[in-house]
């Protein structure tokens, strides 16, 4: 009885392993067998060198997600290997701010649209150790290899040293190079030169020259400024008593235009009221030669035509008549040009 194995106690023990052995899969597996994670498929035409499985994938500085697997395939159409990395993704790792979740993988291809790539970036430059970073980068194309159709795919972007490489690439290297080494042999050539010597000696005299000249120019600039000062305050004070002066001419100046306004203005008075006078007396005289006509035209008809008392009478009409005429004129004028009893007439006038 002693001698053969109890049943239940190996049955006890089998389940213990079993337990033993699925609690340390998931202690030291990380819980991986408890995530929900989605494959995604990327390119990579250039090298890959530094990446490795489990490297993470990065969204903003974020790990969402880890590299699950690299190989190696070839396009005999096209004859270029291409590098397809399987990454997994877990969408736990990226919250939902608002609005209801929709599955990674219909969620990817409108990320895509808006520019979403995966890039090869340095995690270590110590070690080398390449990671891969999903970021948004609208103004690159879309390239999809499409070799891989078990996993949604998402496109990708050359890394920075690729691009760097392949910039460097296209450059003509061999041509700048024996175009500096020619330069580096012209100037070794001029270095080695018999003339050389010479033409350091001629540039520390000129050098030496050029020192004499800043000196003798300093010791003339300071007289110079002293002089400069010396007329400029001189000019200060001539400025002054300039100044000084001119307030008080300034003030009678603006008296005699006052006096002269004055006068003018009582001038214009006394001229309109002579012009009254001079238009009064013409009518007068007017009347007067009215009745000298009618007393001429009376003794006409007593003397007779040939009298020279009536010739002589008559002349003095006329010429009362010419007087008349002239002071009337006179007075036509003043009335417009009050100022000639003042400045007299002008030339353009007189004739």
């Amino acid at each position: 009885m002693n001698g053969k194995a109890s049943k239940t106690l190996i049955g006890a023990f089998v389940v213990g392993a079993v337990i033993l052995i699925v609690a340390g899969l998931m202690v030291f597996g990380g819980g991986k067998f408890m995530k929900k994670t989605q494959d995604f498929v990327l390119f990579f035409t250039g090298s890959v060198k530094g990446l490795s499985v489990g490297a993470p994938v990065l969204v903003g500085g974020v790990k969402i997600g880890s590299v699950k697997n690299l190989s190696i395939e070839y396009n005999p159409k096209t004859l270029t290997f291409y590098v397809p990395v399987i990454i997994e993704v877990q969408p736990n790792k990226i919250r939902l701010i608002k609005g209801k979740r929709i599955p990674i993988d219909k969620m990817v291809p409108l990320l895509i649209e808006r520019g979403l790539r995966a890039q090869l970036t340095m995690g270590s430059l110590i070690t080398g150790q390449l990671i891969i970073e999903l970021a948004y980068y609208p103004d690159t194309p879309v390239k999809l290899v499409g070799l891989n159709k078990e996993y949604p795919e998402i496109p990708t972007i050359p890394s920075t040293f690729q691009a760097i490489f392949d910039t460097l690439k296209s450059l003509p290297l061999e041509k700048t190079l024996k175009g500096l080494m020619s330069a580096v042999k012209a100037l070794e050539k001029i270095l080695k030169s018999p003339e050389i010597p010479e033409i350091l000696h001629s540039a520390n005299l000129a050098l030496a020259d050029a020192r004499k000249l800043i000196n003798d120019v300093d010791s003339r600039v300071a007289p110079l400024a002293d002089s400069v000062d010396d007329t400029l305050a001189e000019y200060r004070k001539f400025a002054t008593n300039v100044n000084a002066q001119v307030d008080p001419l300034m003030g009678n100046a603006n008296n005699t235009v006052k006096d002269a306004r004055i006068l003018v203005k009582s001038m214009d008075k006394k001229l309109e009221i002579l012009a009254t006078k001079i238009a009064k007396g013409l009518e007068a005289s007017h009347g007067a030669m009215d009745q000298a006509r009618e007393t001429l035209e009376v003794i006409q008809s007593r003397l007779g035509k040939d009298s020279p008392l009536l010739n002589q009478l008559d002349n003095t009409l006329r010429e009362f008549s010419e007087m008349a005429r002239s002071i009337r004129s006179l007075a036509n004028y003043l009335s417009r040009h009050p100022e000639a009893l003042l400045r007299g007439k002008s030339g353009s006038q007189r004739r």
